[in-house]
């Protein structure tokens, strides 16, 4: 099995990630957000973090069912 991403909730907040998730991602991971307003999930994100640790850059999500 190989690890590929990671995921958790923004409790009422947007699904972009926080200073605290830049300081503990590393770049060869996706990090997935999901943001939740009211106990209902809402957006959906996916973000991966540069080489150089400085910012996130949002990927597509495709949602295959």
């Amino acid at each position: 099995v190989d690890v590929i991403g990671y995921y958790h909730s923004h409790p009422d907040h947007p699904a972009i990630p926080s200073e605290f998730d830049r300081e503990h991602a590393l770049p060869f991971y996706a990090y997935i957000i999901v943001a939740v307003a009211q106990r209902q999930a809402g957006a959906l994100t996916s973000w991966r973090l540069t080489q150089d640790r400085l910012r996130f850059l949002q990927e597509e999500v495709h949602i295959v069912s």
